[in-house]
Formats: C-alpha cells, sequence, structure tokens
C-alpha cells in the first residue's frame, strides 16, 4: 500500500508587520500597518498586523480611511530589503528540515515531509518549527497539514494567526465544504459570481455537483474538472523542490522600472510578450496545452495562475487572448506591478497538434487566419521577431453622457 504524503503549507502573518516589529519590539501589542505615508494619505496599505485588523484594518486600504477607524494607528514605511532578508532566513530554516521544499512567494512555501514524519509525529515537527520560527527570528506562523498541497494550502488559512491546522481527506465535508466558494484556493474575482449565477455557493455545492456539463459551459473544461476535483479534496501536483519552472517551458516577463497599477499598460506589455513567446513556439515547431501568467507586485509576492486547454496552441492571438483572461480574473483594483510574465508548458510537437476541422468550422475563416500567420511569420523570419505583430486593440474611451 502506497505511503500516504504529509505536506506542509507554511504561511508567514502578517509578513511586513511581523517584520516591522522583529525589527522593532517597542512597536509589539501596537496596531501598527505597513504603508507609504504621503503628505495626502493616499497610500494603500500593506500589511496590518492582527492588532489593526480588530479595528476592521485591511491589506489594500487606503492609509485615510485606516486612520479613520483607528486613530492610533501607527503607520510603518517598507523596507523591503528588511523583508527579504527575514524571507532568506525563513526558507533557510527550513531547508534545515527537508530539501523538499517549495517556495511559492516571498512568505510562504510547501514542505513534503512524508520522510522526515517516520522519525516524528507531523503535529510535533510543527510546533516546533512554529516555536523556532518564533523564539529565533520573531516570524509567527500558521501551517496546514494535509495529504496534498491544495488541502494543506486550506488548512494554513483556517487559523491565523500561530494556528497548526490538520485537514485530511474524510473531514473535508466537515471543514471545507460549508467554505463560501469565494474561499477556494484558485477562484477568483470573475470565476466566483459566474459559479454562484449556477447555484454553486460553497465549496461543498461544487463537490457534489451533478451536472459537469453545466460547470464546464460556465467556466471551461480543463478548469472545471480542476477545480471539482480540488473540491473533493484531490491534487496530484508535487512539491517543486527545484523551484525552476523553465523545464518543458517557454516564458517571458518583463520588469517595469515604476510601480504599475494600470491594467492597460500591463496588457500592452502582456501583448508584446505574447508575441514573443509564441514566435519561438512556432519556430520550434511546437505548441503549448498550458498558457499562464506570472505577476510580482511591490510587496515581492510571486504568483502565477495558468490555464489548461483541451487543443495546443501557439499562435500570438489565442496566446494573448488566454494571458488577458487570466490578468482580469485575478487583477485586483489597487493593485500594485513590477513585473508582468507571460509562459506556456506542457508542449508538444507541432505535428500531433494539427486542428482538427469539424463540420462546424467556418473554412474560410480558418483559412484566412492560416493565410495571415503564414505572412507574419515570413515578416519575422526576413527581418526579426519583432518586425510584425498582430495588433493591440486601445480600448474604446467611454461617450460621455449628455447633462
Amino acid at each position: 500500500m502506497k505511503t500516504p504524503k504529509i505536506i506542509f503549507h507554511i504561511d508567514l502573518n502578517c509578513f511586513f508587520a511581523s517584520c516591522e516589529m522583529a525589527e522593532d519590539p517597542e512597536l509589539v501589542g501596537k496596531p501598527i500597518a505597513v504603508a507609504h505615508l504621503d503628505p495626502l494619505r493616499k497610500g494603500i496599505i500593506l500589511s496590518p498586523n492582527y492588532e489593526a485588523r480588530k479595528f476592521g484594518i485591511k491589506t489594500t486600504m487606503l492609509v485615510r480611511e485606516a486612520l479613520l477607524l483607528c486613530k492610533d494607528l501607527i503607520i510603518v514605511e517598507p523596507c523591503f530589503e528588511t523583508y527579504e532578508h527575514y524571507s532568506k532566513l525563513f526558507f533557510d530554516y527550513l531547508y534545515k528540515i527537508t530539501p523538499f521544499l517549495e517556495i511559492s512567494s516571498i512568505d510562504e512555501g510547501y514542505l513534503d515531509v512524508t520522510e522526515v514524519c517516520t522519525k516524528i509525529h507531523p503535529l510535533a515537527l510543527a510546533e516546533k518549527i512554529q516555536k523556532e520560527l518564533v523564539d529565533e527570528y520573531q516570524l509567527p506562523v500558521s501551517i496546514g497539514i494535509a495529504p496534498n498541497k491544495f488541502l494543506a494550502k486550506m488548512a494554513s488559512d483556517m487559523k491565523k494567526p500561530l494556528g497548526i491546522t490538520v485537514l485530511r481527506k474524510r473531514e473535508i465535508d466537515q471543514f471545507l465544504w460549508p467554505l463560501p466558494i469565494e474561499a477556494m484556493f484558485g477562484i477568483g474575482k470573475k470565476t466566483a459570481p459566474k459559479l454562484r449565477e449556477v447555484g454553486i455557493n460553497t465549496i461543498g455545492d461544487l463537490a457534489k455537483l451533478e451536472n459537469l456539463e453545466l460547470l464546464k459551459k460556465t467556466i471551461g473544461e480543463i478548469y472545471a474538472r480542476g477545480l471539482m476535483e480540488r473540491a473533493n479534496g484531490l491534487d496530484d501536483s508535487q512539491v517543486d523542490a527545484s523551484n525552476d519552472n523553465s523545464v518543458a517551458s517557454i516564458s517571458n516577463a518583463q520588469t517595469f522600472d515604476n510601480d504599475v497599477y494600470d491594467s492597460e499598460t500591463i496588457k500592452r506589455t502582456m501583448k508584446v510578450l505574447s508575441n514573443s513567446i509564441a514566435f519561438r513556439l512556432q519556430q520550434s515547431f511546437t505548441k503549448a496545452l498550458t498558457v499562464g501568467i506570472q505577476i510580482k507586485y511591490n510587496d515581492f509576492r510571486l504568483v502565477r495562475h495558468s490555464k489548461g486547454l483541451t487543443k495546443p496552441i501557439n499562435s500570438e492571438a489565442e496566446m494573448y487572448a488566454i494571458a488577458e483572461d487570466l490578468l482580469d480574473e485575478f487583477f485586483q483594483q489597487g493593485d500594485i506591478i513590477r513585473l508582468i510574465g507571460v509562459f506556456a508548458t506542457r508542449l508538444v510537437e507541432d505535428k500531433q497538434a494539427n486542428q482538427q476541422v469539424t463540420i462546424f468550422d467556418d473554412l474560410s475563416k480558418l483559412e484566412k487566419e492560416a493565410e495571415i500567420q503564414r505572412i507574419i511569420n515570413g515578416v519575422k523570419n526576413a527581418f526579426g521577431k519583432d518586425s510584425i505583430s498582430r495588433g493591440y486593440t486601445e480600448p474604446k474611451p467611454k461617450e460621455k453622457r449628455s447633462e
């Protein structure tokens, strides 16, 4: 019988605020928030501690709004060098526990401790990690323990701060299914309303849904199957100890010189990146079954979102359309971005990816598309990959209503 995996998801609590309190113990016990404090108080809260959260202060809230909720709130200017230092201490410590560590952002990661736990009970190990991180670095963490990454991630969010939560598959009906659908990891701001429109209000509703075809029509086949599996506690993704996603993939990214919060600027950049990746796929006679985006925020959080496809692609238009959908799904008003990337994975040879034409396809449209692509590729081969690309359409300005 196969030994069940034991996966930890470890999440630093109020990371930036915790770092500031570790640097200045006098801040401990007081309501503080990390944010740029400009004269007009238009800065955005990056990290409130739990004393501040008791007043209703949240991440991305404007400083002036936060000060109305708590007049004694202490605003601390962010110091990213400090946060990088503590992040390194955090992960260096975890590497001493096990080399099977996947870094998912500056303040969280997954550990496969299956082998380690042959010598120590998982709860004892979690308590040891939690205590030593507080004692040595003043860094509080929450730990989720589960047989896979998805359940471990969900578990770590259930009890904060300094929580340790075990989530077993046989217990998901009690602890996972009652949660609102928005609480499910992997569901963004565009998907949640779509699910609610078809009667899926909780994770349990998704797990027990009998009409899979309805779900496929609502959010797409690959996404639908993946979400339903996770809602039922299934996740076969492995802890990626390499922290290198370059294998069998093509990616391109752009780091901005200044903070960017305008989605249209980001989309223009994604269009160029998508064109570049599509050209490289075409040159290598490959197509992709997964397309995704990578976002690095100004607080050093690095996240990846992707979409699996039923048919492999390598065209600029399709590549960009998927990247744009993912950005719209997960980009929030007030997000400040320093890097945007587009990637293509699960590559297959082009000869395996010939498009199947059915009796329902518009043949004239397909032929025109193929001819356009041949012309574009010919120009690129002759004059370079940046010499021509499909255009990015600016959104039309909204008409002013007559008074």
